[in-house]
């Protein structure tokens, strides 16, 4: 769907569904609702979709020249690349933080209008019944933000509970995750909190999966596998 139209529509719905609710209206208010967090998948499934594209060639790149390095090589434009490389990834994660806390915001409000779980499945396209079956019974109450971040739920692999990578089609779980991860490391409270959070949430996952480095300046910051800045722990001044 073009840009615009997009914007025009998540506008549009957000009038209607305050005016539903202002009327006393829940069902239309919970249909309109509804109808944005769809918008907002669709602003999710190409945030990500341009995120793997620059990040995978961000990490093509570097390995190219990390192996023509070894080899007593040297390619200045591709150094200037990656730097441009490094910056749109940067701001694509942005992005996609951004769709997450509309995301998180839009299907709390769902729920504190009457959304029920079995409308939460219905929208992820997933069985209630087997959702129910993954879902701890103490945590079936919980937050629908919450519950798409801890379970993955508009990803439909039951055996899956860990940090699924970007190419899954998972546009709510990866825009969620995003923001909350956000939220754990550039916030005082989020990175008091980050280490008990992940341990509980998804045990030896973080560890697996990113590694902390110091750089000359003394900055703190966590790199993937393939040695790209997922964020900077400490201040950046």
């Amino acid at each position: 769907m073009n840009d615009n139209i997009l914007s025009f529509k998540e506008t549009e719905y957000i009038g209607r569904a305050g005016v539903a609710y202002h009327r006393g209206d829940l069902e239309q208010a919970k249909k309109d609702t509804r109808t944005m967090l769809v918008l907002y998948r669709l602003r999710a499934r190409e945030a990500v979709t341009d995120y793997v594209r620059d990040t995978d060639e961000l990490r093509s790149l570097k390995r190219a020249l990390k192996k023509a390095e070894q080899a007593g090589i040297t390619f200045p434009m591709g150094e200037k690349r990656v730097k441009t490389l490094e910056e749109k990834v940067k701001l694509q994660r942005q992005r996609l933080v951004g769709y997450g806390e509309s995301i998180v915001v839009t299907l709390d409000y769902w729920q504190s209008i009457g959304a029920t779980l079995a409308d939460l499945c219905n929208l992820c396209n997933r069985d209630y019944a087997q959702v129910l079956k993954e879902i701890k019974p103490e945590r079936v109450d919980r937050e629908f933000s919450s519950l798409i971040f801890v379970y993955n739920l508009d990803y439909k692999d039951p055996r899956n509970r860990g940090w699924i990578d970007f190419d899954v089609d998972a546009p709510f779980t990866h825009a969620v995750k995003e923001f909350f991860l956000d939220r754990m490391i550039n916030t005082p409270e989020g990175r008091a909190a980050s280490h008990r959070a992940m341990e509980e949430c998804f045990p030896g996952i973080m560890e697996g999966a990113l590694m902390e480095v110091t750089d000359a300046d003394g900055v703190r910051r966590l790199i993937d596998k393939d040695g790209v800045e997922v964020a900077a722990l400490d201040g950046e001044g």
